[in-house]
């Protein structure tokens, strides 16, 4: 009988706590607002004329920007190098901790970095148009031409810019605001 009773005065207490315990629902996903021609040409200025490996690792890996945070956060704190492979980040965040001038970059920048992801989850034939249209117009200013480090190749409208050697990939160093509307 004490027992039945203990069980009784046990299950009103946790059912006397429930209804204070609430479900953490996290607010909704703001309504995702496409870009505009304008609006992806200035998204997608700083990284349009990086070398075609590159731009194919830093569009997926600004869909993941907290994995962006913390390979940075592992790369600029000394982690180990060969252990990049380890961690548990998406393939192409991996790949970026190798270029940490690049990591760095998204995650000082990162509400670019977010735009970036979300515009290319959301708009990826857009993005890959805007990559094209900002290399013919720095094509047709004599502002992309190939180097030692990489070669340009247009392939009847498509430009592609890939490594002189397969191995190596130089990240170009360019001002958006200059090479994409002024000659030289």
């Amino acid at each position: 009988m004490k027992l039945l009773f203990y069980i009784t005065v046990s299950l009103g207490a946790f059912i006397g706590a429930a209804p204070s315990v609430r479900a953490q629902v996290p607010p909704p996903m703001p309504v995702y607002q496409p870009q505009n021609t304008v609006q992806l040409d200035q998204l997608l200025g700083p990284i349009a004329l990086y070398p075609d490996p590159l731009i194919a690792q830093i569009l997926p890996a600004s869909t993941v920007p907290t994995q962006i945070v913390l390979a940075d956060r592992y790369v600029t704190g000394g982690g180990d190098p060969n252990q990049i492979d380890q961690q548990p980040w998406d393939p192409s965040v991996q790949a970026l901790a190798r270029y940490p001038g690049v990591l760095k970059w998204m995650d000082d920048n990162l509400n670019w970095t977010t735009e970036l992801g979300q515009t290319f989850l959301n708009q990826q034939p857009d993005v890959m148009s805007s990559i094209q249209r900002l290399r013919a117009s720095a094509n047709n200013l004599g502002n992309l031409q190939s180097t030692p480090q990489q070669q340009v190749v247009n392939d009847g409208g498509n430009i592609e810019i890939v490594p002189a050697d397969p191995q190596v990939i130089y990240v170009p160093v360019y001002q958006p605001d200059v090479v994409y509307y002024q000659t030289g």
